[in-house]
């Protein structure tokens, strides 16, 4: 049992190194601090022995990155299950950024900040989802949007999908939001309104188009 006294172990019904992966999740959102949860607690709580978890995953290190993982595949799943209801656009839209700062928040920052920077061992990881599953949704909510009125018809896929790159790679660049990022919600939020808002209140001919025209 853990120190709620609830029950992790379940040793014999599935995958060792599955039971391990929620162990650790479980622990790392109880604990004030993941740093003091040690490969110790983790294969007690799991009733495995700390030899099993170093065989399963080599390090602790490792293991936090299955944890990201297990997160990122979560979140995945919330937004998938959010953008094939029957919602309106904007509900979705609110029901996505809402429901991934909210995973977030329950998740410890030492895999939170993993995530954002996207460190060499998750990065592959990150890309192949993102290409495979996410970019393909994100695509599919773009369409909507068009449909609803909420998104200028102009916008092309290939350049939306760049601009989503362009976004990621900036994140990831800029590893210092990850940190104490919780306490940063304000900044959270212009940044978020500046992805899908812009920084312009009227339109303005950038290009010289209509004046050409």
């Amino acid at each position: 049992m853990n120190k709620t006294g609830r029950k992790l172990s379940a040793a014999g019904r599935r995958p060792k190194r599955e039971l391990i992966i929620e162990t650790t999740v479980e622990l790392f959102r109880q604990a004030h601090d993941v740093r003091k949860v040690s490969i110790g607690d983790i294969a007690q709580a799991a009733s495995v022995s700390p030899t099993t978890v170093y065989n399963q995953f080599g390090s602790r290190d490792a293991l936090i990155g299955e944890a990201a993982r297990s997160l990122i595949l979560d979140t995945v799943a919330f937004a998938r299950s959010v953008l094939k209801s029957d919602l309106p656009f904007a509900r979705k839209l609110t029901g996505l950024i809402s429901g991934k700062i909210s995973r977030a928040s329950q998740a410890p920052d030492e895999v939170v900040a993993k995530i954002i920077s996207q460190d060499r061992d998750i990065a592959p990881f990150i890309e192949e989802l993102f290409r495979r599953e996410v970019k393909p949704l994100w695509i599919e909510l773009l369409e909507e949007g068009k449909r609803q009125g909420y998104i200028d018809a102009s916008v092309d896929p290939d350049a939306f999908t760049v601009y989503l790159d362009v976004l990621r790679a900036g994140y990831a660049a800029l590893p210092e939001l990850a940190r104490d990022w919780k306490s940063n919600m304000d900044l959270i939020e212009q940044l978020t309104r500046l992805t899908f808002y812009g920084f312009l209140t009227k339109e303005i001919d950038l290009f010289g188009k209509k004046e050409s025209a």
